[in-house]
């Protein structure tokens, strides 16, 4: 084992130097300052890795609920938005590190595995060490991929970016060099894209599809099999998430569902202008605003033109970066003010059109390294030219080190709720540096704010019945009924469950209350305890998740044997 480890190091050095160089670059305003700036969405994912660890001090390490979010009323964010890859920063906050800095840590590792995974690629691609380069430079460097970072918060997409062009290399083993071991890569890449983040999981897969379709005159009948295993295993090893997250979509209605069928795509266009802004701005995007009030969406100077030198200038012509590119551009120019957003209605579910900008900074910087490379030859000049993007990213970064709203390493989750940064609830009816935009709680739902903490009877007024409270469980004891259904103050999710215990354990009946809480139907004198169960399709799927990756395991290390086995009986024969 330390034999490969040392193997792996030595022959890539060069791409673990030039990444960590390149993150260091990109993430120095994390590195000098023990603070984290907390913009759009940064509070709701420090509240993951928050509840997160303390679901794993419970013993959970994939729980479906978060219970004492909201007030107490739960939230079940991880049915919606995987938390798995927070998992290393949930156990580190265990074992003592601030919160704030757990979160500036993953931002970083995945900053330098974004730049990683797009040096590989094109390294894949062209052959060439100083394409790579530049191509893992344009990437990390892009305007969309900093404003991910520093302005949206968006931990999601951050992840997502790490991944994308892992999926691209699997493709490319199985579709340009008809390996049929790129099946492996390209079920850990997508399946990774599925636990990062739903919107770019859905562009990915649409990707795959696309340049599937491109290519498929290209498949035999054992490429077409990788293939086919590679998007199986996918799906297989993130059952556990994916049908649950269906499941309980189709059994409420959600904000989100709200949200995403009356989002205006036209008003977060991009107008003409945009495309040409290059100055860092700590705002929101929309089309109606001043330059200065409105946030970097675009790709930035050097995505945009540098690409189109590919099809005069690079040496060689390869049909796969081509088709990227092309469809690259169209990324990039579908978020326009031009195209007639408003009867779109069926992307609403994109909430932004700029977030298209995901697929285009991956699509875009292949063809940029490779003509550069080629272009410039002269290894002075390729890294004058990387010291010009880091430059640049140094300027755009750079006003994110006077950032005064966030959390100091000194301080706690607890000081977020307790009101001592900022109004927990930002004048919404739900704990807003919690939840976000609420987007999983059901519609309608109470004002959380105002909402009684205690049992209700089903006219809505208090039923005078005391309970206890722990992390994993509520538990009551009812003399006397004041009406036939009682009305817990939990937010109702498929999952939840009541058993009577007078005895035996008897499962009681349970609907969601008109506004969105957990009803007990024909309740009984006696005692209950109340808990959120996985459903029997996340438990089946649970199984089937570990099953097939234990599969895909095994799957690999036979196919492996084979290969060596074939290569050494061709050169016996040869």
């Amino acid at each position: 084992m330390a034999f490969r480890i040392k193997e792996y190091l030595r022959k890539n050095r060069y791409f673990i130097v030039t990444s960590l160089i390149l993150t260091l670059v990109i993430m120095f305003p994390y590195i000098t300052r023990r603070f984290t700036p907390v913009e759009h969405d940064t509070f709701f994912h420090l509240s993951r890795i928050e509840q997160l660890s303390k679901s794993i001090r419970n013993g959970q390490f994939l729980p479906a609920h978060y219970p004492e979010e909201n007030f107490g009323f739960g939230y079940a964010s991880p049915l919606f938005y995987s938390d798995f890859f927070l998992i290393p920063p949930a156990l580190l906050h265990l074992c003592g590190l601030p919160l704030g800095l757990c979160y500036r840590l993953t931002v970083i590792i995945a900053a330098y595995i974004s730049c990683r995974t797009m040096m590989n690629l094109v390294m894949r691609i062209s052959g060439k060490k100083e394409a790579a380069l530049i191509s893992g430079a344009a990437y990390l460097f892009s305007n969309y991929h900093i404003a991910d970072i520093y302005i949206r918060g968006a931990l999601g997409e951050v992840f997502a970016l790490a991944v994308l062009p892992a999926v691209l290399d699997g493709l490319y083993q199985i579709l340009i060099e008809g390996r049929e071991d790129g099946w492996f890569k390209l079920a850990l890449s997508i399946g990774s894209l599925a636990l990062c983040h739903n919107l770019t999981f859905a562009l990915g897969s649409l990707l795959t599809a696309f340049l599937s379709v491109v290519f498929v005159k290209r498949l035999n009948r054992k490429t077409f099999y990788a293939l086919f295993k590679g998007v199986g295993f996918a799906f297989l090893i993130t059952a556990f998430y994916t049908l649950p997250m269906i499941e309980q979509l189709k059994s409420q209605t959600l904000i989100v569902d709200y949200f995403a069928s009356g989002s205006d795509l036209s008003a977060y266009s991009i107008d003409l202008w945009q495309y040409f802004a290059n100055k860092t701005v700590f705002a929101t995007a929309g089309n109606w605003k001043e330059a200065g009030d409105t946030m970097l969406v675009n790709v930035g100077y050097f995505l945009q033109f540098v690409p189109l030198l590919y099809f005069f200038f690079a040496k060689e012509k390869n049909r796969f970066v081509t088709v990227c590119l092309i469809t690259g551009y169209v990324m990039i120019l579908l978020p326009s003010s031009f195209v007639p957003w408003d009867y779109l209605t069926p992307l609403r579910i994109l909430q932004f059109p700029w977030r298209l900008n995901t697929i285009g900074i991956v699509l875009l910087s292949i063809p940029a390294g490779i003509v550069c490379a080629d272009l410039l030859r002269n290894k002075v000049l390729i890294y004058g030219l990387v010291l010009i993007l880091s430059a640049e990213c140094v300027w755009h970064v750079y006003p994110a080190r006077s950032r005064t709203f966030g959390l100091a390493d000194s301080q706690s989750w607890q000081d977020v709720l307790d009101g001592k940064l900022c109004d927990p609830c930002y004048s919404a009816d739900y704990v807003r540096v919690e939840l976000a935009a609420g987007d999983y709680l059901p519609w309608p739902h109470p004002d959380y704010r105002e909402q009684s903490r205690e049992i209700l009877d089903e006219n809505g007024n208090e039923a005078g019945i005391p309970y206890t409270r722990t992390y994993l469980y509520m538990s009551f004891k009812a003399e006397e009924i004041p009406t036939d259904d009682l009305i817990l103050p939990l937010t109702w999710y498929k999952g939840w469950a009541v058993y009577k215990t007078d005895g035996t354990m008897k499962q009681m009946p349970l609907r969601r209350s008109d506004n969105g809480l957990v009803q007990l139907v024909m309740a009984e004198p006696g005692s209950y305890i109340v808990l959120f169960e996985d459903t029997p399709l996340r438990r089946m799927t649970m199984s089937l998740s570990m099953i097939s990756f234990v599969f895909m395991i095994l799957t690999k290390k036979d196919m492996n044997r084979l290969v060596n086995t074939y290569r050494r009986n061709r050169k016996k024969t040869a």
